[in-house]
């Protein structure tokens, strides 16, 4: 996640295939994007892009991968079957290397640690024009955040997965009979209810059609350890979310009320 750039690559379609080119300071994501395809197409293949090609340079990097079909979720208003197909693709991709493959790869970056950093850093530049409630919600979730415990080693207890790094619905396509997953330039390994917070708590899950997040939740069968830690997960990026969305007023990727509507969401995490 960035304030600065919402992308990072550029990305070229042809009828069967897609090209993405990385700029020279990438910070490694065409790296993870061809680790991330190649891994998937041996073990789970069809979930995510066929890898094709890879170039790594020092002006830059390029991977090409084949086009798959599909609409992206984000955005619709999702049936019953639609939400089921997600869980089902989200379990797929998190059970999709074996646990010897898994302990290899890296730690997917935008993980807890570095989210806790990017919070109190942007706490402390004071972001301008904020409104009363989303500076209300801002000081309640750095007020519960400082209490959380969540710089101790929060993923003791639970189980390591392979993340996709991006709970962005307009990365899962969906074909009319399955959801397919793309976009893995943040992947590696991760634990189970950071990947669900992220999708929950995107942006993109819930600014125009909501996600039923119960629903999907519910095709999930998590530990108490798992249950605890999606809780507080939701809520760090729900407050991650807080900031990104007050720095990007002026920009107004969004429609208009958003940032306020962000501020709702956590103080109703926080309870």
């Amino acid at each position: 996640m960035s304030r600065t750039a919402w992308g990072t690559h550029a990305v070229e379609l042809t009828d069967d295939r897609v090209v993405k080119r990385f700029p020279e300071a990438d910070g490694g994501g065409a790296e993870r994007e061809w680790r991330a395809l190649t891994l998937l197409h041996e073990h789970v293949p069809g979930l995510a892009p066929e890898p094709v090609k890879a170039q790594f340079g020092v002006n830059g990097s390029t991977v090409v991968m084949s086009r798959l079909p599909g609409t992206p979720l984000r955005g619709l208003p999702l049936s019953t079957g639609q939400t089921s197909a997600l869980a089902r693709a989200m379990r797929t991709i998190h059970t999709a290397l074996p646990v010897d493959v898994l302990r290899q790869v890296p730690i997917r970056p935008g993980q807890q640690a570095g989210l806790l950093g990017h919070v109190r850093r942007w706490a402390a530049e004071k972001p301008a024009d904020v409104g009363n409630p989303v500076a209300r919600a801002m000081t309640a979730g750095l007020t519960w955040l400082e209490k959380s415990g969540l710089d101790a080693n929060g993923t003791s207890g639970v189980p390591p997965v392979f993340g996709p790094g991006d709970g962005n619905l307009a990365n899962c396509l969906w074909d009319g009979s399955q959801v397919r997953i793309v976009d893995f330039e943040d992947a590696g390994r991760s634990d189970r209810a950071f990947e669900l917070a992220e999708v929950t708590e995107h942006v993109g899950s819930w600014v125009a059609h909501p996600l039923d997040i119960t629903t999907f939740l519910g095709h999930f069968e998590l530990t108490s350890d798992e249950t605890v830690r999606l809780r507080d997960c939701r809520r760090l990026l729900a407050l991650v979310w807080l900031f990104l969305l007050s720095f990007d007023v002026d920009h107004r990727r969004n429609p208009p009320g958003t940032v306020e509507r962000q501020a709702g969401r956590l103080m109703a995490l926080l309870g």
